[in-house]
């Protein structure tokens, strides 16, 4: 009897109608499977690996905010001075309403796949953690693949290190992010990191939540 493999997914979910979804499958933290398709494609194009997936790890806003934009509070906490001076801060979901609603229709789809948010279907960033985590993290090199497919690999990569408990948590009840936990981290970020949150306004985020220094 063959042996089951272990797979790891990760997707940078781009529009319903273009071209823009990245895909990416790894195992072993080698690449499977890559590629740039329509959004529409998506669950047919991954359903037959599904069962050997283990994590499968978005970029797209998984959940719904309440806030100003539509933004959820870590993604508010990402805004802050710190951030934008580094040009990598969310974007608000209220400037990509389409993706919002097409990224929780995967999610539903997802959940009866049996992948539960925050369980092994998380939501990641990989434009932080390409800035923020060491190179030898991810692929000494990216030429073969499109923006799109990069972004993908390194949310798979995310996937594999939830898998091994690697990750860590930010966020609140509005929705949660996963980062590779800060020994993946270049030391200059773990201090910015630090920074921000000693800084961040205490009433404003008294409901933010981080295992990230644990």
């Amino acid at each position: 009897m063959e042996e089951k493999r272990t797979l790891f997914l990760g997707i940078d979910l781009g529009g319903r109608e273009k071209r823009t979804t990245g895909i990416c499958i790894i195992e072993n933290n080698n690449i499977v499977f890559s590629a740039t398709i329509f959004g529409k494609e998506l669950l047919s194009l991954i359903s037959p690996f599904l069962p050997q997936i283990k994590v499968i790890a978005i970029d797209a806003p998984l959940t719904k905010g309440k806030g100003k934009g539509k933004m959820r509070l870590y993604e508010k906490f990402l805004s802050s001075y710190i951030f934008r001076k580094e040009k990598i801060t969310p974007i608000p979901p209220a400037f990509m309403i389409e993706l919002v609603e097409f990224a929780r229709e995967i999610v539903k789809k997802l959940f009866q796949e049996g992948f539960i948010l925050d369980i092994n279907l998380i939501e990641t960033f990989p434009t932080f953690i390409e800035k923020a985590c060491k190179k030898s993290l991810f692929l000494d090199d990216f030429s073969l693949l499109d923006k799109h497919q990069k972004a993908a690999f390194i949310c798979a990569k995310v996937a594999n290190l939830h898998a091994q408990f690697q990750t860590r948590y930010l966020g609140y009840k509005d929705g949660f992010l996963f980062l590779p936990e800060m020994k993946f981290w270049k030391k200059e970020w773990v201090l910015k990191f630090m920074k921000a949150w000693r800084e961040k306004d205490r009433l404003r985020y008294r409901f933010l939540i981080t295992n990230l220094f644990d």
